[in-house]
């Protein structure tokens, strides 16, 4: 009788062996980039209607007749703004001067790394309440003598984004 015999196996266990083994090393791995590209994709059309949403909020910023800047927003598009029952809507209007004009006093500003530049929209993930969220931003240039641009910034928190990566990746699984 030998202790260390080696039990004879068939091709097919054989087979089996080199072929789950690997298998299963790589699954989890797989996993894990499809999980990525998933919140990748996921984001896209989200990225692009908080960039539609803050363009069109830009467009409410006008002067007055006292050459002041001033932002109205109708009730009714406060409403659609906050239409989406999944996720959580914030905007701000920050005016020339740095005062609040409309919106959430407490969503944070873009950083001093990112200096202003009339009409661009920008993307940015930052938190606010301790939520993190996906801002986007723009600065307005108003006809105003010597004023300052006027920030706009629409941010929605990330709910929908993780709940349509998580149906991306299930997809992928099964």
């Amino acid at each position: 009788m030998k202790l260390f015999q080696r039990e004879q196996r068939s091709l097919f266990g054989e087979i089996l062996d080199w072929m789950l083994t690997p298998l299963l090393l790589l699954w989890p791995v797989s996993l894990g980039l499809t999980w990525y590209v998933a919140q990748s994709v996921a984001g896209r059309p989200f990225d692009r209607a908080l960039e539609y949403n803050v363009a069109a909020l830009a467009q409410q910023v006008t002067v007055n007749t006292q050459q002041r800047v001033q932002f109205n927003l109708p009730p009714s598009a406060r409403q659609l703004l906050n239409a989406d029952g999944e996720d959580t809507v914030f905007y701000q209007v920050i005016g020339a001067n740095g005062q609040l004009l409309s919106g959430e006093k407490d969503l944070p500003a873009p950083g001093p790394d990112d200096p202003p530049e009339a009409n661009t929209v920008r993307l940015r993930t930052d938190t606010i309440r301790g939520v993190e969220v996906k801002v986007a931003y723009t600065w307005v240039q108003v006809a105003v003598p010597n004023a300052k641009l006027v920030l706009v910034q629409v941010a929605e928190t990330l709910d929908k984004r993780s709940l349509l990566a998580t149906e991306i990746t299930k997809g992928v699984m099964l």
